[in-house]
């Protein structure tokens, strides 16, 4: 008896671990549910209870047939569990939307102008976003026989023009530097996020584990495509990196201040940043240090401009930056290439770079 109590999964809890502690939620309700007690517990057991009494009837099993059962195909395959967590996150939430608006109507019934009268609603960026998760509902339900033809086929994503999140500047760096000192939170995730390049769903996760003892090296694995990321920790760094040492050591006295843990970045109370609040906080203080604009992906852009600015290959970009295709790293390098056309040659160019991004550690802080 006892054993059938240890046993008790209870059913659409969505469990995450994070620094050895379980996380759970309601999945098809959101609701958070009672942490450091076992599922027996009878306090979960009514929290759990009571969110499950919550769930719409848009939430339940879908009746066959529906669009909303075709999504549940789709959140239910193996194509879909093989994404990134941070693509996971992007289907569904454009997969529920999808749902509670159409959710009832038949798949069979489903037509171009239905789904193009859906993508008219939206902003350029949202409608993309969108007709990927009509292209995954229409192929799976052509695959599975219950429509004959895909109606998503004919169109097409809006060619949106932007050059993405900027770069910081040189002087925009310093300026950060100076509002915030060495010993604040925000200098700590501002120095490691510039030195790693890692994206803010990378840099809240990663830590002293990640380093290889042997060769100074910090590896992770990025969690948007999979590619192994290569930053020189402890290690020598190579030539394109020569002048790049007092970044690297304000890195590390920077998180000296921080808890330590599993994570570099993790809180006072030893819990993981979140994803959402790490991205806040750099734009929040960068506002604060009177910068518009300046994101934390916009860091890592600058420093694998950086990389190719002073002379580093496309290889190198892509073993910093964690890049899974040559074709990525190298945007980078053809547009150091054009820059170097009209600053001079890439010899000269580097002298200057060298003397901008030199930081005179004591006067910074």
């Amino acid at each position: 008896m006892r054993q059938g109590i240890r046993s008790v999964n209870l059913p659409r809890v969505h469990r995450v671990t994070k620094g050895g502690k379980v996380y759970r939620w309601h999945r098809p309700t959101r609701i958070k549910l009672p942490d450091g007690i076992p599922e027996t517990h009878p306090d979960f057991i009514a929290a759990w209870a009571s969110a499950e009494a919550s769930v719409r009837p848009s939430d339940r099993k879908a009746p066959g047939g529906t669009i909303a059962a075709e999504i549940e195909a789709v959140l239910s395959s193996k194509k879909y569990k093989a994404y990134s967590k941070v693509y996971r996150h992007e289907v569904r939430r454009e997969a529920d939307t999808i749902r509670s608006l159409y959710g009832t109507a038949p798949i069979a019934g489903l037509r171009e102008h239905h789904i193009r009268a859906d993508l008219d609603k939206l902003t350029d960026r949202q409608s993309n976003a969108r007709l990927k998760v009509w292209r995954l509902i229409c192929k799976s339900a052509k695959d599975g026989a219950r429509i004959t033809s895909d109606p998503s086929v004919g169109l097409r994503k809006i060619n949106i023009k932007t050059d993405g999140y900027s770069a910081w500047s040189i002087a925009e760096i310093e300026s950060f530097r100076a509002r915030w000192p060495i010993g604040t939170v925000q200098r700590a995730c501002f120095e490691l996020l510039f030195w790693t390049a890692a994206r803010t769903v990378d840099a809240v996760s990663i830590g002293p584990q990640h380093v290889n003892r042997d060769d100074g090296v910090l590896v992770f694995s990025q969690s948007k495509t999979g590619g192994k990321a290569h930053v020189p920790w402890f290690s020598t760094l190579p030539d394109y990196a020569g002048t790049w040492l007092d970044d690297r050591d304000m890195m590390h006295e920077s998180l000296k201040h921080m808890s330590g843990g599993l994570t570099f970045l993790q809180t006072a109370g030893g819990k993981s940043r979140s994803v959402k609040g790490l991205g806040n906080m750099i734009r929040q203080a960068a506002q604060d240090a009177g910068l518009t604009g300046r994101s934390a992906h916009g860091l890592r852009k600058s420093r694998l401009t950086l990389i190719a600015e002073h002379g580093g290959s496309a290889h190198a970009i892509m073993a910093w930056g964690g890049h899974k295709t040559l074709a990525e790293a190298q945007k980078y390098t053809s547009s150091a290439q054009l820059k170097f056309l009209v600053t001079g040659t890439k010899q000269k160019q580097n002298e200057v770079n060298r003397s901008r991004i030199s930081v005179n550690f004591r006067k910074s802080d």
